[in-house]
């Protein structure tokens, strides 16, 4: 079993993804790396989240080889540490709520990390052109009912394998037991 990392999202804490933790740890993986970010509020770009990352990961994951589960917007910054800083091997990178195409929402505020999530914004792009251009092993799982990536469809990548859950809230699909049980099935 390979180390899991984990990345929260807007405004997140590691508390969000504590249900997959735990559930992940009775099936018996162990090694488990969380990664928080210093602006979880968008004041800065998502570029310089990932670079964090990067740093985290330089620092901290001594395993050749891992897997990324990432939460809404964390899903972005880990994508974007792909493209970016791609120094480890990512077995198989899992988003939960992650506006691959950009959020409508993220047209309310003018900050830097929430401009980065608009529709058409040139990292969504970027991103969409990386992803359909490389061998990421890539599961995105969504719920039409996101109101934070709006519309919900939004969080569904055009690439890699993809998961409908019909949690009725964005947070509630982080501990979804469907969300857990397709993550688990596919590590």
């Amino acid at each position: 079993m390979n180390a899991i990392l984990l990345i929260h999202g807007l405004g997140g804490y590691v508390g969000q993804y504590q249900p997959i933790v735990k559930f992940l740890k009775k099936k018996g993986f162990d090694k488990f790396y969380q990664f928080s970010y210093s602006n979880r509020f968008g004041f800065s770009s998502l570029r310089l989240a990932a670079k964090e990352l990067a740093e985290y990961i330089d620092k901290n994951v001594k395993e050749d080889e891992i897997d990324i589960i990432a939460l809404s917007q964390g899903g972005i910054i880990g994508l974007t540490y792909l493209m970016e800083h791609k120094a480890k091997k990512i077995n198989k990178f899992f988003t939960v709520c992650s506006p691959h195409k950009g959020s409508k929402l993220a047209k309310i505020l003018d900050l830097p990390g929430i401009v980065d999530l608009r529709p058409n914004s040139k990292l969504i792009k970027e991103l969409e052109e990386f992803v359909k251009n490389s061998k990421i092993n890539l599961y995105s799982i969504y719920t039409p009912f996101d109101l934070m990536v709006f519309p919900g469809w939004n969080a569904k990548s055009a690439h890699g394998k993809k998961k409908i859950i019909f949690a009725p809230t964005h947070p509630s699909a982080f501990s979804w037991p469907a969300t857990i049980k397709f993550i688990y099935k596919n590590l």
